[in-house]
């Protein structure tokens, strides 16, 4: 179980290594007019294209570290809004902040968050989060109590910053439909992919959540390359990604994204494949993606069962690379 991290030097080092994780990542310094609990004040926002987001830092001594973000690049003629903030407290354990930094029993650290997020509108709360957000969701010892807590990312990792970034988008999304629809079918027309609807919604062992951070990166990189090669996709709560056959009007693949190696999780994703594509009308074939050095261990067998599999690997920490994708016809 993840567990909490209190000590108030750990705090400040942590929340230094959190900065610059996206320092690579920064294209330049906007001056705009922030907008924060009801008033604006001018500030300086870092833009990163590459990640969609801006971010604002601010250090408020003996109470917390304010890390503010927002989507797309912003202008500089009006208050820009933020999406979610990701802040920590100054030192010991503090509820009342939604970020705070975890350590598992191996020593890696992990930027939590315990759902708090705010925006101005009526149902936007952490009751909103605990019942949508999907992700990496973990237990962690909170002090003296459990607690359950979204995991944003790994922050020894090179991707962090791609993770953090991703979190802060879902949430976006999250807070932009807070109004629940009563539809119960989805029209033809309406299939489109979303990104808070990839990831998790139980917790997971505490051995899975390193590789876990990386997985909703993995099934966005593959949906962006499956959109670049003009195949319609989309996602529900059922199944994180799946390509629509436009003549025939039906979903044609279904794929399930696997960054846990480990043999129990790919047979367990084999059979919610299974169940899904078998479940699903006019037969969707299932695709199995598989780290590439796993590939071969179990590519053969999953063939026999008709599961297509496809293998990815990280290019130069932040790119991923998929090799058989080539073979399967969407049309």
């Amino acid at each position: 179980m993840l567990k909490v991290i209190a000590d108030q030097p750990a705090i400040k080092k942590y929340a230094g290594q959190f900065n610059k994780k996206f320092k690579p990542f920064i294209d330049e310094e906007i001056k705009v007019k922030l907008g924060h609990q009801g008033a604006g004040f001018p500030a300086k926002v870092l833009w990163s294209k590459e990640l969609g987001i801006w971010k604002f830092s601010q250090t408020i001594k003996e109470v917390r570290y304010w890390n503010a973000f927002g989507i797309g690049k912003p202008g500089t003629s009006s208050v820009i809004s933020i999406a979610s903030e990701i802040n920590f407290p100054w030192e010991q354990i503090d509820r009342k902040t939604g970020g705070a930094f975890a350590e598992d029993a191996w020593g890696n650290v992990f930027v939590i968050h315990r759902g708090k997020i705010g925006g101005g509108k009526k149902g936007i709360g952490k009751l909103l989060f605990e019942h949508n957000y999907r992700g990496v969701w973990s237990f962690m010892e909170d002090g003296d109590s459990i607690s359950q807590v979204a995991v944003i990312g790994d922050l020894k990792s090179s991707r962090f910053a791609l993770q953090a970034a991703q979190f802060v988008k879902k949430i976006e999304i999250m807070k932009s439909t807070v109004v629940p629809s009563t539809q119960t079918e989805m029209n033809f027309s309406e299939i489109t992919f979303r990104e808070d609807l990839i990831g998790s919604v139980t917790p997971l062992p505490e051995d899975e959540i390193i590789s876990a951070c990386d997985h909703d990166l993995v099934v966005s990189e593959l949906a962006a390359l499956l959109q670049k090669q003009k195949v319609k996709i989309g996602n529900d709560s059922e199944s994180e990604l799946f390509a629509v056959d436009t003549s025939e009007n039906r979903i044609s693949y279904i794929f399930e994204v696997l960054t846990d190696t480990k043999e129990k999780s790919v047979l367990a994703a084999a059979a919610k494949l299974l169940l899904q594509t078998s479940a699903a009308a006019l037969n969707p074939l299932p695709v199995l993606v598989l780290p590439e050095d796993n590939v071969n261990g179990y590519a053969k067998e999953l063939r026999r069962i008709n599961i297509s599999v496809i293998g990815f690997h990280w290019q130069e920490e932040k790119k991923v690379i998929f090799s058989g994708l080539e073979k399967i016809k969407f049309a």
